[in-house]
């Protein structure tokens, strides 16, 4: 049996594995070896072994025989995450209308005037972090936490697709308009209009993907 203080020292090691892995300290391809990251985290190897069984599951790491690599995606693999993200993120916007507070309403109006005020700024960062923001609260205002589990879930590969050297671009202030045309449905509580206008708006963000890569 595993004792707690060997669970919690796997969940710690695959916390830290998983954190370095989304900010892109490891190049897609990348061949981790159990050994060496146990000694430099300074624990024993079955944490680490265990971590990395886990970061398999959510294919962030690959599995080839005994070799363990950085997950390295294609263009279609890019391609099918988005689109998966595309119809869990339009479901979540689809329910959130019926669900959402209006603070939170008000949260999403806020985050729109900010993203406006950093991209006059030209503060890139800050325009992704506010993006992310925004669909973060549509996601959780949707009441259903399995949908959260697996939309998340998803969304930690476009967060590393983003920091591990892919190409993956601010389109334009276009993308700022959609928002706004999300809260407007939003405010409706038009769940059919909320998820068109989520479905249409990472369509373009798909789009301007493929444009990125022809």
């Amino acid at each position: 049996m595993i004792s707690i203080m060997r669970e919690t020292l796997t969940v710690q090691v695959y916390q830290h594995l998983k954190k370095r892995l989304l900010d892109g300290y490891y190049p897609g391809g990348e061949r981790l070896i159990e050994v060496k990251i146990a000694e430099e985290f300074n624990v024993s190897r079955g944490p680490v072994r265990e971590a990395l069984k886990m970061l398999i599951q959510e294919e962030l790491v690959v599995q080839i025989g005994n070799t363990l690599k950085v997950f390295s995606p294609s263009l279609t693999d890019m391609i099918q995450i988005y689109q998966i993200r595309q119809q869990l993120e339009s479901f979540a916007a689809k329910l959130s209308a019926k669900n959402i507070e209006n603070s939170d309403l008000e949260l999403l109006e806020s985050i729109i005037d900010q993203t406006k005020q950093a991209w006059l700024s030209q503060a890139k960062e800050d325009v992704v972090r506010l993006s992310i923001q925004f669909h973060e609260i549509i996601l959780s205002s949707s009441g259903n936490d399995h949908l959260v589990s697996l939309t998340n879930t998803i969304r930690d590969k476009v967060t590393y697709f983003r920091n591990s050297g892919i190409k993956i671009g601010i389109r334009d202030e276009s993308c700022i308009e959609e928002h706004a045309q999300i809260l407007a449905a939003l405010k409706e509580r038009d769940s059919l209009k909320a998820a068109n206008e989520m479905y249409n708006h990472i369509e373009q963000d798909l789009l301007s993907l493929q444009a990125i890569y022809k």
